[in-house]
This record gives structure tokens, C-alpha cells and sequence, in this order.
């Protein structure tokens, strides 16, 4: 499968969740069952040859695709204004470029990606339009997402390492794409799922619950993090908040909401009120000194979801505000389909990308191995490190 493999094993020991779930008709509790058992990940390294493709060492946007028994890494290459595509089993790359101008013209930058197969892209460009490709980058068909929206309300598909993740997705079987919505149009801001169908051009929105130890998170007192992530599946809405560890999640069949408290063993699990709504140098100290907890993953194959986040640490003045990013320190919590905590680690340091440089995998959580601090020897290869 790979041309170079490399095995380390990271053990994770469960620890308790307690989870609470609720609908719009009755409320309840239920507690998720502690497992005293020693969970083995095993990290496989690719390294993907150097060639013509003029790859990155870390891609902020990615997304896999999987079909029968191939597997396609996409990312963004935000220099090139391209799609690099790896194989994650032969390890070939080869890149689609974007067009600038004319009737396939993508604005730069996208922030939006997902990938039904091969010849079947969505992206999310600049001027707020979901656009379909095919393999080659010509557009398919072109829906303008901001433009059934009213006064106050705003697109949320974003990925930004200080403000959240919110990706967008489509549904084969409804025919429909699903995004975030930010909606100030009414006396308090909230959060909102938008299905857009692409048949019929009708949509419609699930509200988000808000956080429950946060309530008031858009109203400014958390600096960036001010605004929830997102992710989809055909059966689920799953969205946590950057400021705190709860994970919500909404039944698309039932409307169903669960909320499950999921605390890291090794760091604070809410985020303090920044000292100002207003003084930016306050925003960046606030960034360094409290944790942010990343978007559920979901991987396919296991039925299981990952979630990344990073610990506060104390803020030094004399210090450039990247370094303090780039030293925050770095974990992994593993849930099983019913998110219950399976058990949390702390990955190395100085080895992978905290500026979103991860993506869910079939069966696997893909990290570009890239650190400005690693101190490591150049190389040509683009190197993923697999963790299962």
C-alpha cells in the first residue's frame, strides 16, 4: 500500500462521559459506560514522491474520497489555485487547476470542499457559490448559496484554525447540499443548518442548540471563537464549540438533539472571557491562552469520530504570537458511534499542522506532517502520517 511505513502505537485510556439527551418533546439522561480497556492507534506514515505536481507540505482544506478500494487524498493548494490529488494507495499525485476567468472560473479562495467521486466536486469559492466540477475543473453547475438568504444572515463554510470549521456537504440521496448559517436578524445571534435542495431550489433550516455553558458565545466576550463547527452525515449534525467540550449532535431523521459532555482529561475545558471586544492584542492573547476545541470527525469505516483540540498556555509578551501558537500543545479524543469517549491522548509535539492541516479518512485521521518548530531536515516528499 505504501512505498515507506513507519509504526508507533498510541495507547489511549478511557475516561467517563456523561451525556444528556434531550428532544423538542421530553428530556432525559443517560450515562455513557466507562471502559477500562487499553485502546491501540497505530500511526502509518506516507510519504508521497516528489513530481511534477508543485505540492504543499501542509493544506489547510482537504477531503478524501473513497471508491471500491481506492482511496484519493484532495486538498487545496491555495499557491497554485489547483486540487492536488494523492493516491493514498499507489501515493501518485496529479493536480486539477481551477480556473481564474470565463465560464469554469473559480474565485480564489475556496473554503468549502467535498468530493462525491472523482468526477463529481463540490467547492465553495469567494463570492458564495457552490460550484460542481468534474475531473478535469470545468463546472457543472453553479448555486449561489447566499442568495435566499435575508438581511443579517450570512454563509458560514469556513475553515480557520482561530474561528471554527464548518464544512459543507452533500447529500446523494436527498440531492441537497447542507451549510452553516449565521443569523443576526433577530434580537439575539444564532446558529442554523441550511439544506438547500438542488431539484426543486427550496431549503430549509434546523436550528442549532446552543452551547450549554456558553449560551451568549456570538455576543463578543470570547474574542475569534465565537462561532460553532460543523460537520454532516446522511444521519447526523454534529456540532461542537470552540470555547468548550460539549458535543451536540442532531438526528436529520428525527430532530432529535443529544448533548454529550466529552472533557479532556488534560486540559481546561472552557475557554475564559477575553479581556476586551475590541483591542485585537487582547484577542491574540486570549488565543493563546485557552484551549479550542477542533470539529468531530467522522470515519466511515469504524463508524467512529475523532476530535482534535489545543491547551492553553501562559501568554509571554516578549514571544512572536506564531511561536506561542505553534508550542500550544496538541490532543486527540476517540469516540465510538454513540459518543462515548473511547480515550484521549496528546500527540507529538512539534510535528503536525495546527492550522488545520488534518482531514478524516475512511478509516483514518490524515495529519500533514509539517511544523515550522520541528527543526526537521527539508525534504521534497509531502508527508501524511495516518493514524488508525
Amino acid at each position: 500500500m505504501i512505498c515507506t511505513m513507519k509504526l508507533n502505537r498510541l495507547f489511549l485510556v478511557s475516561v467517563p462521559a456523561l451525556c444528556l439527551a434531550f428532544s423538542s418533546c421530553s428530556s432525559g439522561s443517560r450515562k455513557a459506560a466507562a471502559d477500562d480497556s487499553h485502546i491501540g492507534l497505530t500511526t502509518k506514515t506516507l510519504q508521497i514522491p516528489s513530481s511534477d505536481v508543485l505540492n504543499l507540505k501542509s493544506y489547510y482544506l482537504s477531503c478524501t474520497c473513497r471508491k471500491d478500494t481506492s482511496e484519493w487524498l484532495y486538498a487545496y493548494n491555495y499557491k497554485e489555485h489547483a486540487l492536488d490529488r494523492f493516491d493514498l494507495h499507489s501515493l501518485g499525485s496529479m493536480q486539477i487547476p481551477l480556473a481564474v476567468e470565463g465560464a469554469s472560473a473559480v474565485v480564489r479562495p475556496i473554503s468549502g470542499l467535498y468530493v462525491c467521486s472523482p468526477d463529481s466536486i463540490w467547492v465553495y469559492d469567494a463570492v458564495q457559490k457552490a460550484l460542481l466540477l468534474d475531473g478535469k475543473g470545468q463546472v457543472l453547475r453553479s448555486v449561489p448559496l447566499a442568495a435566499g438568504l435575508s438581511s443579517g444572515q450570512v454563509v458560514m463554510i469556513e475553515r480557520n484554525y482561530a474561528i471554527s470549521t464548518t464544512t459543507l456537504y452533500y447529500d446523494a440521496h436527498r440531492r441537497s447540499l447542507l451549510f452553516g448559517i449565521r443569523d443576526a436578524s433577530g434580537p439575539s445571534i444564532v446558529f442554523k443548518v441550511r439544506e438547500y435542495f438542488l431539484d426543486t431550489g427550496r431549503a430549509t433550516d434546523v436550528p442549532l442548540p446552543a452551547s450549554v455553558d456558553v449560551p451568549h458565545v456570538a455576543e463578543g466576550d470570547y474574542a475569534d471563537m465565537s462561532r460553532p463547527n460543523m460537520t454532516f452525515t446522511a444521519e447526523k449534525i454534529v456540532c461542537n464549540y470552540p470555547v468548550e467540550s460539549h458535543i451536540y449532535v442532531i438526528d436529520r431523521r428525527s430532530g432529535q438533539t443529544d448533548v454529550f459532555e466529552a472533557p479532556s482529561r488534560y486540559t481546561a475545558n472552557k475557554a475564559e472571557p477575553c479581556r476586551s471586544r475590541t483591542d485585537y492584542t487582547q484577542w491574540e492573547r486570549h488565543r493563546v491562552e485557552n484551549p479550542h476545541f477542533y470539529e468531530l470527525m467522522y470515519l466511515p469505516a469504524s463508524g467512529r469520530y475523532v476530535r482534535l483540540h489545543t491547551a492553553g498556555q501562559t501568554y509571554d509578551a516578549s514571544k512572536k504570537l506564531m511561536d506561542q501558537l505553534l508550542e500550544k500543545r496538541f490532543f486527540l479524543t476517540l469516540f465510538d458511534h454513540d459518543f462515548s469517549v473511547l480515550g484521549e491522548e496528546e500527540l507529538p509535539a512539534h510535528r503536525y499542522n495546527i492550522f488545520t492541516g488534518w482531514c478524516p479518512a475512511s478509516d483514518a485521521l490524515l495529519f500533514y506532517v509539517d511544523h515550522p518548530l520541528s527543526g526537521g531536515e527539508e525534504t521534497e516528499e509531502l508527508v501524511i502520517d495516518c493514524i488508525e
